[in-house]
């Protein structure tokens, strides 16, 4: 069916249960970042695929809203259909779309099992008298040729990586809820219940997790899975460990049995409005970040020992890269596509890859002036002797999860270029050379990184950086170093990235991320971070004169230990691309 074709037949099933308006989130029951392809309703009934956004329809008109990283790409691929782009922090949002179009008491339908309860509260509270339903999956009613949800078998992460077994966690989580009076945890969110229990699948693309729920109470877990998932040493590994396993939709029996007598906590950004409407009225709910969310965003010494091996490995491949990208390019016959897909043949070249652990942005010149661009959804640019190149990737490994941008010289650069690379990594030093008292945000480090850019009157529309999982999502909360961090103390043992940018339509994109722990400072009271990932910034867009001493003592300090951590592993040549990129200054 074409797009024109799907939206008339949910129309029409609109019309049958009189429903004026039609809301189709990109989201899974558990609220995923990324979503498995039979979940993917609003790219199914809109056509835009990028990763974010929101589709309404309603009998006459149809709406899709998305952010700043996927306005262009959304306004080509509406083109020739019935939706209407809706520019997110420019036109009206989709809740005054709502008020406009439905009329008083009329009703607002959409899919309970994929709407978080968070959400679901915003936009009741929002529309007045319009009436909110959300027993209404009306996309699967259409969808004839919906993929099937991928089944992978779990597999069990050894203590040795994560230096905390399942009953260590299990234990702690209790201790909490016994602390908070809690009787039940629930835990929708899927990275969450791979982290407490120290299991992986590959449900979803370059994200190791399985499609679960989980209860924990105070004597007992449970974990309501597909049991096709479930091969004998994992059954054997559940057991063992005293976890009752049910089926993957039991979870909703289960949550109506809950006594009335009982305190249940949950995460409302997590938790579907299927799964909450089951409790019984007369539970006690407690509301709040899920418990193992603040668990996991701590790392183990062992968890971050373990993610500086996996930071090597991806070094070592990145320097192979770009050694042969830099021969290549004189060719002219390698393009944006061409480069990602050679990156990772080099990651997979390495013991203990699993996957990548995002989408690779490969963006040469104007392209990377779009900080999510995509390659594989436009004509990829070839790369030339001139000009910058920017790639932002990251693998999955037995060692951990990495996400690592740089911007390479590929030739002759403009001034422009050069002084906007330079005032990147002057903000990238400020970053990674941060000192901040225990009880700083990550708003404090945000601030710190924009400084040098905000002396000359310059920014960048993202955030400084996000948490990063440990053989999990590459973004991970709740903290976040940003303008809108959520007011979570910095404390040792997290994980996050620094990456400011420089972005200049139609001319060129930079970005230098690297990954960092927080750890004690000498002085006290203080915190710093030490990164995980040691592989040279290229020196030569560098405008020495705009750099303080300090900041070239810094960056010569950087790539001199990236240059000996990685020479003896390289062939002769790529030692010689190490040398060049890394020259000091």
């Amino acid at each position: 069916m074409s797009i024109f074709e799907r939206v008339e037949k949910l129309r029409d099933l609109m019309a049958e249960k009189n429903i004026e308006a039609y809301i189709v989130p990109t989201s899974d029951p558990h609220q995923s970042e990324y979503l498995a392809d039979f979940y993917k309703s609003r790219q199914y009934i809109s056509g835009f695929t990028g990763s974010a956004g929101t589709a309404v329809i309603t009998m006459d008109n149809a709406g899709l809203w998305t952010d700043g990283r996927y306005f262009i790409q959304a306004e080509d691929e509406l083109k020739n259909s019935p939706f209407k782009l809706y520019r997110m922090g420019e036109d009206i949002n989709y809740i005054e779309f709502l008020k406009e179009e439905v009329s008083e008491f009329g009703k607002v339908g959409v899919d309970g099992r994929v709407l978080s309860l968070e959400l679901y509260n915003h936009i009741n509270k929002e529309i007045g008298s319009r009436l909110l339903v959300t027993n209404s999956d009306l996309i699967s009613d259409i969808w004839t040729d919906r993929p099937a949800l991928d089944q992978s078998k779990l597999w069990i992460l050894d203590d040795k990586y994560t230096g905390k077994s399942y009953q260590d966690k299990v234990e702690e989580l209790r201790a909490t809820m016994k602390e908070k009076e809690i009787d039940y945890t629930f835990i929708g969110a899927l990275e969450d219940i791979a982290y407490l229990f120290n299991l992986r699948a590959s449900d979803i693309y370059a994200t190791p997790v399985f499609f679960a729920y989980a209860v924990v109470s105070q004597n007992q877990s449970y974990l309501f899975i597909k049991e096709e998932k479930l091969d004998y040493k994992v059954k054997e590994y559940l057991r063992v460990n005293q976890v009752e396993v049910y089926d993957y939709d039991f979870i909703f029996d289960f949550m109506n049995k809950i006594p009335g007598t009982k305190t249940v906590f949950l995460d409302p950004s997590r938790t579907n409005v299927d799964v909450y409407e089951k409790l019984n009225k007369n539970v006690r709910i407690n509301k709040g970040t899920n418990l193992t969310t603040l668990m996991k965003m701590i790392k183990t010494d062992t968890e971050i020992e373990h993610e500086k091996n996996a930071f090597h490995k991806d070094a070592i491949a990145l320097t192979k890269f770009f050694n042969w990208l830099e021969a290549g390019v004189k060719s002219g016959n390698i393009d944006e596509v061409f480069a990602s897909n050679k990156l990772l043949d080099y990651r997979k070249e390495q013991d203990g890859f699993l996957e990548v652990s995002f989408e690779t942005i490969s963006a040469y010149g104007p392209n990377a002036a779009m900080p999510h661009y995509d390659p594989n959804k436009v004509v990829p640019a070839t790369l030339q002797t001139k000009g910058l190149y920017l790639v932002d990737s990251g693998g999955q490994y037995l060692d951990g999860t990495t996400d690592i941008t740089r911007t390479v010289a590929l030739g002759e650069l403009t001034e422009e270029e050069k002084i906007d690379y330079t005032l990147t990594m002057k903000a990238h030093i400020a970053g990674m050379t941060a000192k901040f008292k225990k009880g700083n945000t990550g708003a404090y480090v945000d601030a710190i990184v924009r400084y040098p850019l905000y002396r000359v009157g310059k920014d960048f529309n993202h955030g400084t950086g996000h948490g990063v999982g440990f053989i999990l999502g590459v973004h991970e909360g709740p903290m976040s170093i940003s303008r809108r961090d959520q007011g979570y103390a910095l404390q040792e043992g997290m994980v996050f990235s620094i990456e400011p940018g420089m972005y200049v339509a139609g001319s060129h994109g930079i970005r230098l991320e690297n990954i960092v722990f927080v750890k004690k400072a000498e002085e006290k009271d203080f915190l710093e971070l030490e990164s995980l990932l040691y592989l040279p910034l290229d020196t030569r867009p560098i405008v020495k004169e705009m750099l303080d001493q300090w900041e070239i003592d810094w960056l010569n300090d950087y790539n001199r230990k990236s240059f000996e951590g990685l020479k003896d592993e390289l062939n002769a040549d790529e030692v010689k691309y190490l040398e060049k990129i890394s020259k000091e200054i």
